[in-house]
Formats: C-alpha cells, sequence, structure tokens
C-alpha cells in the first residue's frame, strides 16, 4: 500500500465524506486488509478527535462533521492502520478551511 499526503479545501461548517482506495504497492491489486485495524484522527486547532472509519474490501471510508470546521480554519485528518504491533500511516489530509458567510448547522426556520 502506498502512503499518500494529500491537501483538501473545505466550506466551514459542512460535511465531507473521505473514501481512500488503497491498492498494494508491490503489485498495484486490492490491498488486503484482513486482520488489520484502522482509526482516523482529526484535529482542527484545539478540538481533537477519532473518527469512525470504516474498511469495506480496499476502501477505508469516514465523515468529517460539519461542526469540526466551525469557525476553524485549517485542519489535518491522519488514517492509520494497526496490525500485531505495527503501525502505518495510510494517509494524511491537510484541510485547509474556506470561511462561509452564513456557516449554519441546522437549516434556518
Amino acid at each position: 500500500m502506498s502512503v499518500e499526503k494529500m491537501s483538501i479545501t473545505i466550506k466551514e461548517a459542512t460535511t465531507r465524506y473521505v473514501n481512500i482506495t488503497c491498492k498494494n504497492r508491490g503489485t498495484g491489486e486490492p490491498f488486503d486488509f484482513t486482520g488489520y485495524t484502522v482509526q482516523t484522527h482529526l484535529r482542527f486547532g484545539d478540538d481533537q478527535r477519532y473518527l469512525n472509519t470504516a474498511i469495506v474490501e480496499n476502501l477505508l471510508s469516514y465523515k468529517i462533521p460539519a461542526d469540526a470546521s466551525l469557525g476553524k480554519q485549517d485542519g489535518i485528518a491522519e488514517t492509520r492502520i494497526f496490525k500485531n504491533g505495527d503501525v502505518f500511516e495510510v494517509l494524511r489530509i491537510d484541510i485547509k478551511v474556506s470561511k462561509a458567510d452564513k456557516p449554519d448547522l441546522a437549516p434556518n426556520e
């Protein structure tokens, strides 16, 4: 599996779904996550949390919730996998937040 780093820009207080398709670095075939555990850590300023991260075949998926970026300028999401005491970084995402004029977290009544 190849490790990647990427940058994205999201609008303040919006939800972002992240899907990471993983392939075996040596063969290019879909990565086999059998026996692995996955986690994603999200940080926006002082707000830090672990996100539920699903493994579906060779796809890792998680959701960055809208409230995480409210009032923030940037953040980082790091996805790692664990197996038999080894730790591997899958993807680090540097997140820039574009200010919203009205960063509503619910519809206006």
